[in-house]
């Protein structure tokens, strides 16, 4: 079931109040394109990253005060630090930000990066040192045991479709897993922890046809499929997951579902999936590649690149009861008559600023605002 009522005006005034545009990019020196998820700090400062743009457009490190004023803290130079950062960041307790660049690095295949408050900006780790090694990864890391990072490549390995990957903050670099095809293929989502030390993600497609895998790494490196998706369960699954406390796992696929145009699912810890919502491609959205957030009440809340007015995407809730209720749909520059340049195209899932309060889930949009993207805030 779908929920958005109402004449465009009134619709308008409840967006106003619910959605504001934080920060647009102008695709210069400040960035452009924002793929991944946001991080916030103590202060309610949001950082993140920006995939082309700063002086080299190779990409940026981002941050966003709560005065709306944005500082470029580091930008790439396409060399040997990297190129083309379209996951976002993971932040450890004393601020410095670690990443991945898709490309670029030593052997061009793309390099895990710590970037300091400051601004110092340290190679952790390049791919692409062998042929068995890991290439291109585009997905946001994870802390993993004994203080090491955890995360995906979308291709290389000993198969040449995809691993999962472990290093440590001094460039110990432990290939997990590597994809072979029929244990699925390329995995542009990251990884999602349980209580128990287990790791979960998916992966896109597999060589036998398949829609698309959710795998396990258990706590002693044991590789197993989860699930294979079919097209009436969705497929393609882009993004990370997201997993509650009692270990079950939700997630998005961008295509697929009852409509065709993706789904909403959740996975139990016995491998059971159930579709908790298919988009139909109207006002509700389509294609969503970002992973969710669960609030308080259990809805989950995320973002579709796709469908809504003018399709330029959605946000939305998706209650317990299966309910979706369309919190705003984005525009971009020459809209719909009451919205205009307020970001399209979102890829990225939303976060909590706890500092902010009032219920506000930060989130980027790739597009839109001046054609570069923008930052925002929308509330439930």
């Amino acid at each position: 079931m779908l929920i958005l009522a109402g004449s465009a005006g009134a619709v308008a005034a409840r967006s106003a109040k619910r959605f504001q545009s934080l920060y647009t990019f102008t695709g210069g020196a400040d960035g452009g394109w924002p793929a991944g998820n946001l991080v916030a700090d103590k202060s309610g400062n949001l950082y993140g990253t920006t995939s082309v743009g700063g002086p080299n457009g190779a990409g940026t490190v981002f941050k966003l005060a709560p005065d709306g004023t944005e500082t470029v803290i580091y930008h790439f130079t396409g060399a040997t630090d990297g190129d083309l950062p379209m996951s976002g960041l993971l932040m450890d307790s004393a601020g410095n930000l670690y990443g991945v660049t898709e490309v670029g690095g030593a052997n061009g295949a793309g390099n895990v990066f710590k970037v300091t408050p400051d601004g110092t900006e340290t190679t952790i780790y390049s791919f692409g040192a062998t042929r068995a090694d890991g290439y291109n990864p585009s997905s946001q890391l994870i802390w993993g045991s004994n203080n090491t990072l955890l995360g995906t490549t979308v291709n290389g390995g000993t198969g040449a479709l995809g691993t999962v990957f472990q290093v440590s903050l001094t460039g110990q670099e432990t290939i997990l897993h590597s994809f072979t095809g029929g244990d699925g293929q390329y995995p542009h989502g990251g990884l999602v922890m349980d209580s128990a030390g287990n790791s979960y993600g998916t992966t896109t497609n597999t060589t036998k046809g398949d829609s698309g895998t959710v795998y396990k790494i258990d706590s002693a490196g044991n590789f197993s499929t989860v699930y294979t998706f079919t097209n009436t369960s969705g497929y393609d699954p882009f993004s990370s997951l997201t997993c509650d406390k009692s270990g079950n796992l939700y997630g998005t696929t961008q295509a697929g579902g009852a409509h065709s145009n993706g789904t909403v699912f959740k996975l139990t810890t016995g491998g059971t999936l159930t579709v908790l919502y298919a988009f139909t491609g109207g006002r509700d959205g389509s294609d969503p590649l970002a992973p969710v957030f669960i609030d308080k009440q259990g809805n989950l809340v995320s973002t579709t690149s796709g469908g809504g007015l003018g399709d330029n995407g959605t946000v939305f809730s998706l209650a317990p009861s299966g309910t979706l209720t369309t919190l705003y749909t984005f525009s971009s520059p020459g809209g719909n008559q009451f919205q205009v340049s307020t970001g399209s195209h979102s890829q990225a899932g939303l976060i909590q600023d706890k500092q902010a309060g009032a219920g506000w889930l930060y989130g980027t949009t790739y597009a839109g605002g001046n054609g570069n993207g923008v930052v925002f805030r929308v509330k439930e």
